[in-house]
C-alpha cells in the first residue's frame, strides 16, 4: 500500500512539472510574439506647408532703378532756304554781250563757290558757268556761246574769319556788306554791272553751309538785266 502511495505521488509531481512546463512554454512564446509584433515607432518629420516655406525664404529686395536719361536731341543749325537749283536769266543790249555769238542760260552747267578770309574781311566768290568743264571757272579759257556769272560778296565784321551772313546786301552801292556781278566773255571779256546805273539791285544770300551757299538775285541797270537763284558748292 505504501508502494501505491509513493508512485501516485510520484506520478502527481511529474505531472505538475509537465504543466510547469507547458505553462511557462506558453509564457515565453507570448512574450516573444508581443516584442516581434509591435512596430517601432518611427520619427516623422513635420509637414511643411507652403506658407511656411514663403516664410523661409528671403525677402528678395527688388531695387528701383530709374529710367535711362534719352540722350538730348543734337542741336540741328538751321541753314535756310535752298532751290532746289541754280536757274538763272540774263537780258543785256551792252555792246560787249551782244556781239557775242548766241548765248543761252536755259541749261546750267559747272558752278562752284570759295572763300577768301582776311582780319575783319571775308570774301565769297561765286560763279555760274552755262556750260561744263573741269577747270578752275575763275580763268578757264571760253568758246562762242559760253560764259560764267560772277558774284563777288563783300562781308565785314569782326574776328578772323568773319562769317558770311545771312540776309541782303548792298548792290548799289559799295559799302560794308555789298555784292557786285560781272558776266566773263570769250575773248578776255568781262562785263560788269554798273551800281551807278542800277535801277533795281536785290541779292540775298538765303544759307550757307561748310559745303553749299543758296540765294537769289534780282538786279537791273542800264543795259543788262539778271535774275534767278543759286544753289552753289563750296569749293574747299
Amino acid at each position: 500500500m505504501a508502494k501505491v502511495k509513493t508512485v501516485a505521488n510520484l506520478m502527481l509531481v511529474i505531472f505538475v512539472i509537465a504543466v510547469l512546463a507547458v505553462f511557462a512554454a506558453a509564457c515565453g512564446n507570448s512574450s516573444t510574439s508581443t516584442a516581434q509584433t509591435a512596430s517601432p515607432v518611427q520619427e516623422t518629420e513635420p509637414e511643411i506647408t507652403s506658407e511656411q516655406t514663403e516664410a523661409a525664404e528671403p525677402e528678395t529686395m527688388v531695387e528701383e532703378t530709374e529710367p535711362a536719361e534719352e540722350p538730348a536731341p543734337e542741336e540741328v543749325q538751321e541753314s535756310g532756304e535752298c532751290p532746289s537749283s541754280t536757274t538763272v536769266s540774263v537780258e543785256s543790249t551792252n555792246g560787249a554781250y551782244a556781239d557775242r555769238a548766241p548765248i543761252s542760260w536755259d541749261l546750267i552747267g559747272t558752278q562752284a563757290a570759295t572763300i577768301s578770309n582776311s582780319t575783319n574781311n571775308t570774301g565769297l566768290f561765286i560763279y555760274i558757268a552755262n556750260f561744263e568743264t573741269s577747270e578752275n571757272l575763275k580763268d578757264v579759257a571760253l568758246s562762242d556761246g559760253q560764259a560764267v556769272l560772277q558774284f563777288t560778296v563783300n562781308v565785314v565784321g569782326e574776328g578772323d574769319p568773319v562769317p558770311v551772313s545771312l540776309g541782303s546786301y548792298n548792290v548799289k552801292e559799295w559799302v560794308d556788306n555789298y555784292a557786285s556781278a560781272s558776266i566773263r566773255l570769250t575773248g578776255g571779256t568781262t562785263l560788269s554791272v554798273s551800281t551807278a546805273d542800277t535801277t533795281i539791285g536785290e541779292f540775298e544770300i538765303t544759307s550757307v553751309t561748310d559745303t553749299e551757299v543758296c540765294g537769289k538775285f534780282n538786279i537791273e541797270e542800264k543795259w543788262t538785266k539778271m535774275s534767278g537763284e543759286f544753289k552753289v558748292p563750296i569749293m574747299q
